[in-house]
This record gives C-alpha cells, structure tokens and sequence, in this order.
C-alpha cells in the first residue's frame, strides 16, 4: 500500500538532493551541452519543473474526479514500474508522438526556489491524498490509468530516474 507519508518523505530527500547538486555546479556546467540530442543540466530540472506540475496537475484531476472515470488498470509496463517503485533501470527515449519543445532552462539560481515551491505544493497534497478512495483514475500513456497516489509515486519515481541521469551528465563536464 503506497502511503502519501512516506512518499512525501522520499519526494522531500530527492528534491533536497537536487537542490544541494545545484550549489556544486557553476552557470557554464549548468548549461553545458555536448551535442544537440543531450540535453544540459539546466534544461534536465525545467524538465522536472514541467513534468512535476504535470504530475500535481493529474492529482488534483483524480482528487477532484475530473478529465478521467472510475476505475481502470495499468498496462503491464505500469504494473512492472509500481512492483518495483522505480522507473526501468535503462535510458527512456520518449517516443516522437509524445515529444513536447524542448525544455528551455531557466537561470541555475531559479532553480531552487522553483523546486522548494514544488515541494510545498506537494506537501499539501497529503492529507487529501489519506482521504482519497483510489477510485477515480486518469490516463498515463505509459503506464495506463493511475490514481492520485500512483500519480504522487510517480512523482518520487520520476526524480529518482533523473538523479542517474544528472549524474551522467556531470560526467561531461568533469572529464
């Protein structure tokens, strides 16, 4: 049984990560790129500001019982991600169809306000998330129909995929 609690502690200790991460690069590594299919660092957090608000958007569909329906299931690959509470260990390539803009980095100071304002939001969602029955469910083009709960594991779940991702990038810069 996933519990708001403790995800919420989770979310609170990835996010404190990033943050801290923030301090030790300068503006350069930040924005640095090696080719035009990596992103940078900074263009790596807009995409976790931009997916998070997506995420806190769906929650706030199923709390609500809006734009979804009453029941449904995940697809397999949704099973397999919840079974385990983390996203494959591989790089995900989002498919064409699904590919928003690129993400557009804001300056590197931004950043952590941005994430200390997501993770206040995403304490509010506590306590209705205790009081939520489950049953109502929105659409996720991977996983397939998610509660609010599998919403905010999937908030945890999405950071947690990054963080190998932000450590490949400094990578780049430290070689």
């Amino acid at each position: 049984m996933l519990s708001p609690n403790s995800i919420y502690i989770d979310l609170e200790k990835l996010i404190e990560q990033y943050i801290s991460k923030l301090e030790t690069y300068s503006p350069q590594e930040f924005a640095h790129k090696t080719d035009e299919s990596t992103w940078s660092l900074g263009q790596m957090y807009e995409h976790l500001i931009i997916s998070n608000s997506f995420f806190y958007y769906q929650i706030n569909n199923c709390l609500s019982q809006r734009k979804g329906q009453i029941g449904g299931d995940k697809n397999p690959t949704g099973e397999n991600m919840y079974q385990y509470g983390s996203f494959p260990p591989i790089k995900i390539k989002i498919p064409e169809t699904w590919k928003g803009p690129e993400p557009v980095a804001k300056a590197k100071q931004e950043y952590t306000k941005l994430l200390q304002t997501e993770l206040e939001k995403l304490n509010l969602l506590i306590t209705p998330l205790q009081n939520d029955s489950g049953e109502y469910k929105t659409f996720h083009a991977a996983c397939g129909m998610l509660n609010a709960i599998e919403w905010y594991k999937m908030a945890e779940m999405h950071l947690k995929h990054h963080l190998k991702q932000a450590s490949e990038l400094e990578t780049l810069f430290s070689s």
